[in-house]
């Protein structure tokens, strides 16, 4: 059973991540390869606040979102829009998230070191007891409050007005720009969003085990392999792709050998990719230039 809860909870990190990756690539057209750093940022930001700054909890957790919105909008403002608005080729946008997220890695080894970070569980030592094992109460607060993330961006992308202009902007990004949706607005809305989800993802898993300077990259890996196995471009995809990689790695560890991990989940992404181009609920759309 905690094999369970453990793959379900790193899934719903995975899922986050992939729903970041589909949300900025439908309403851009780019890939953000620093979506995981945001996690990593998430986490490390909330550690300096309560554990070396001694800021009270319930702040830390608020300022380590915070602390992810902001470098999502750094990001956007002075990295991806002037390439946007420059016309720059697509992989270079590409290129230049992913040597974003490199230097928000060194940075914060640079500031914090490179020993990997805890945070107190949320509810103390509190264990679920369920059948005949247990589970430790912090990975059902993940669970929880990353369905509930998914729960509130659909629901925001589907009721608000700025949800529908974000989806109008990714249904056809030109014919929204002629409506008067402007896209650097959008394109900010989303990367803050995202990021925001993304840091609060990242400070709730390091509660539950612990993150480090290096763990934006494994995060932006999985969380990209999860978003093509679920359907890239598709939220609901990245949700699916995610849980099921996270249950894949999950038991792969405890069954087999975390040493291949990521081999077998590759492995499955491989296979997937080869029988199902489109993902487990993609569609064959490719989200060309709009």
């Amino acid at each position: 059973m905690e094999t369970l809860a453990i793959g379900i909870a790193i899934g719903c990190i995975y899922a986050l991540v992939a729903v970041g990756y589909s949300l900025i690539y439908r309403t851009t057209g780019i890939v953000n390869f620093a979506q995981g750093a945001f996690v990593m940022i998430g986490g490390m930001a909330a550690y300096w606040l309560f554990g070396l700054l001694h800021l009270n909890y319930a702040l830390a957790v608020v300022g380590g979102v915070l602390a992810s919105a902001v470098v999502g909008l750094v990001l956007w403002y002075v990295v991806v829009w002037p390439l946007w608005r420059w016309r720059r080729r697509t992989f270079v946008v590409i290129l230049a998230t992913l040597v974003f997220a490199d230097l928000c890695q060194n940075a914060v080894s640079l500031l914090l070191g490179t020993s990997p970070q805890t945070l107190p569980a949320w509810f103390g030592s509190f264990k679920l007891t369920l059948g005949s094992g247990g589970v430790s109460g912090q990975y059902v607060v993940v669970i929880g409050i990353s369905l509930l993330l998914m729960a509130l961006i659909t629901g925001f992308l589907r009721w608000s007005s700025l949800g529908k202009a974000l989806r109008a902007c990714a249904a056809d990004r030109k014919t929204s720009q002629l409506l008067g949706i402007a896209p650097e607005r959008i394109g900010a809305l989303a990367m803050a969003l995202t990021a925001a989800a993304a840091g609060l993802a990242g400070v709730v898993f390091t509660s539950a085990q612990y993150t480090s300077y290096s763990d934006g990259f494994s995060y932006g890996v999985f969380g990209f392999v999860a978003a093509v196995l679920g359907g890239f471009g598709s939220p609901a995809g990245g949700i699916v792709g995610g849980l099921v990689l996270g249950l894949v790695e999950s038991f792969t560890g405890r069954y087999i050998s975390s040493t291949y991990e990521e081999v077998i989940a590759f492995a499955v992404l491989l296979v997937l990719i080869m029988l199902r181009p489109q993902g487990l609920l993609g569609n064959n759309w490719e989200g060309a230039e709009q």
